[in-house]
Formats: structure tokens, C-alpha cells, sequence
């Protein structure tokens, strides 16, 4: 999805480029940022911060972002084995954003099933220190499957959230705590946060189709119900290995449905004028209908 910034702050820009069909890491990075609509340029070639996985970032300054619009175009020259390569990339700066108010918590609530996956692990550390649990049986999970979620050492009666897993060496990084040890029991309960911001990025995208704009809907409790379905139903699709007719694939399939007629139905706050006050005409409009094919 297109970043967004909030007019009069601070916010980073980021961005990984690709090649062979994976992340690569540039040598090095610039940027330059036009104003929408114009030649005239906030950032000439500024030079990039570029991570150790590849990632690309500028920190923008309220002044960058002190005039709400769509489309500011970023020219972003990196450098990759001896070849300067530049593409673009839009953002838009905007009076409000749309939120997520959804948790871990409201998708289980919705289907209680989701919590007999491999949701909860337990097991014995063989290692770890103060930031780390390492456990060799952890490898069969993929990577960052635990990440979001929450850490649990029994024996230290300690809990922290879960910042990393690496499936390849069964080490789950954790905030700081009392060094782990060999042998110390432990609980890891999984988010399914990466789910949720996909449904939550599909919901931009079914707006986006249907005219509106993401950020012009002022009030994001008014997706809630959709945002649920839609976050159930991607839990579902990833835990749908079997064939067609087994319990996950019912699932997903339904709450694919669920989530396509509460889109059809729901009404919301569109800040049409986006002066970032709802008017009565503004008060209850819809999206229209949205087909999902199965």
C-alpha cells in the first residue's frame, strides 16, 4: 500500500528494491521528492539510510510534510553492484489516518478454533541469554511465526513480547529479561498480527476500487466488522493445507462471504471535502458492492 504521513509530522519513508525475485541490499541510496503535480522538489538527492536486510529510509521532517496532498513523488537512485538504478514511489500526506482497533483478542473471539493451531507452544529451552530463547524444536515454525506475540519463561515468571524468531536456529529475541537458561521451561503464544494487516490492507484496496480514499474515512470502527471477517478469514487461507471441504477451507471460504456482504452493508463517516468534519451527507455512505470470487 502507499505510505501515508500525517500533515505536520515527522515520519520515515522506507522502501526495499528487488531483483531476481528477492530483497537485495544496495551499495547505496538517494532520494528526491517533488511536490505533487510539480518540478518543484522538497528533497534533491538526499542520501539514504540503507539497513544490513536492504532496507531503505529517510527520516521526513514536518516541513516535508506540511501541506496535505496525493501523489508526492519520490525518485529513489540506488546503487547495486556498480549500476545506479532509479525508480519511483508515491506517498501521500494527509490530515488523518485510518487505524486498525482490532486484536488478537476479536478474531478468537470470533472463532475460538484459531487457538487449537499452534497458537500456544510449549517446551524446554536448550539456550538463550537476555534477549534470547533458543530451542532447536522451534525450527519446524517459519520465520517470525512467533513475532508480535508474547514469551512466557515459567521457571523466571517472566513475560516479554516477542520482537524476532528465526526458524533456522530456533531463537525467538525477545525485550530484555532475566538470561534464559538451558532447561527453563517456557510458553510462546503467537499474534496473528500479520494477518490482520493484511485484511486491513485488503479493506484499502476494496475502497480504493469502489473511488474512496482510505484516509478520508474518518471513523475506523466503522470497519471493525469487516476488518474481523476478513482477518479470520486470512487466518483460515494460511492454515488451509488439506484439500477442498475440510474444516479450514470451510472456514475461509465463509468468512471470505461474511466479510463481502458486511462490506456491501456498512455505512461509515466519509470526509468527502477532506476538511476533516463529517457533515450530515457524510455520515452514512457506502462503499457500494464488491464481488469476491472464489
Amino acid at each position: 500500500m502507499k505510505q501515508q504521513f500525517l500533515e505536520d509530522t515527522t515520519g520515515t519513508l522506507k522502501t526495499y528494491v528487488f531483483a531476481f525475485n528477492r530483497k537485495i541490499v544496495p551499495a547505496s541510496a538517494t532520494l528526491t521528492v517533488y511536490k505533487p503535480g510539480s518540478s518543484d522538489k522538497l528533497i534533491d538527492a538526499e542520501a539514504m539510510t540503507v539497513a544490513a536486510d536492504g532496507l531503505l529510509s529517510y527520516a521526513l521532517t514536518a516541513a516535508h510534510n506540511d501541506i496535505a496532498g496525493e501523489d508526492y513523488k519520490a525518485v529513489i537512485t540506488y546503487v547495486y553492484e556498480s549500476e545506479s538504478t532509479p525508480y519511483n514511489l508515491f506517498h501521500d500526506v494527509v490530515k488523518s489516518k485510518l487505524v486498525k482497533v482490532i486484536t488478537d483478542e476479536d478474531v478468537i473471539s470470533e472463532l475460538p478454533q484459531l487457538k487449537d493451531k499452534g497458537y500456544t507452544v510449549r517446551g524446554a529451552a536448550s539456550g538463550g541469554g537476555v534477549t534470547t530463547i533458543v530451542d532447536t524444536n522451534l525450527k519446524r515454525y517459519e520465520d517470525d511465526y512467533f513475532t508480535g506475540g508474547f514469551a512466557t519463561n515459567l521457571t523466571n515468571n517472566e513475560t516479554r513480547e516477542i520482537t524476532d524468531f528465526v526458524s533456522s536456529t530456533g531463537t525467538v529475541t525477545i525485550t530484555t529479561a532475566t538470561a534464559t537458561a538451558a532447561g527453563n521451561k517456557y510458553m510462546l503464544q503467537r499474534s496473528y498480527s500479520k494477518e490482520i494487516q493484511r485484511a486491513f490492507e485488503k479493506i484499502e484496496d476494496n475502497l480504493k476500487r469502489k473511488g474512496k480514499r482510505a484516509h478520508l474515512v474518518l471513523d475506523p470502527y466503522d470497519l471493525r466488522e469487516v476488518h474481523i471477517y476478513y482477518s479470520v478469514a486470512e487466518i483460515c487461507k494460511g492454515f488451509m493445507k488439506d484439500a477442498e471441504g475440510t474444516f479450514w477451507w470451510e472456514m475461509w471460504k465463509d468468512y471470505e462471504r461474511k466479510a463481502e456482504n458486511a462490506f456491501n452493508s456498512m455505512s461509515f463517516k466519509y470526509d468527502t471535502t477532506g476538511d476533516g468534519i463529517i457533515t450530515g451527507t457524510e455520515r452514512n455512505r457506502r462503499a457500494g458492492p464488491i464481488k469476491v470470487r472464489f
